[in-house]
């Protein structure tokens, strides 16, 4: 038979928990979305551009990212957005 409760908040009330479970898990999947939409835009502007790392110094030479630091990058940056970005 279920336990009907008759109202009111108790301490063993899990509904929270579940609720913070949730929205961790939320989070996390956007975070992902988000990750995986910069790097697919990243590669459709790799297909047309070179992208150029930026000197400190004034120099000729030129120094192109490779992939891992790129994606690192568009990782970080999914990280910092807030919530609804």
């Amino acid at each position: 038979m279920a336990i009907i409760r008759q109202g009111g908040y108790t301490e063993n009330d899990s509904s929270d928990k579940l609720k913070e479970k949730r929205r961790l898990i939320i989070e996390e999947e956007r975070i992902f979305q988000l990750n995986e939409a910069l790097l697919a835009y990243l590669d459709k502007l790799l297909e047309e551009y070179e992208i150029v790392k930026k000197s400190e110094e004034y120099s000729d030479e030129v120094v192109y990212p490779d992939r891992d630091e790129l994606a690192k990058y568009t990782q970080d940056y999914a990280n910092s957005k807030p919530k609804g970005f």
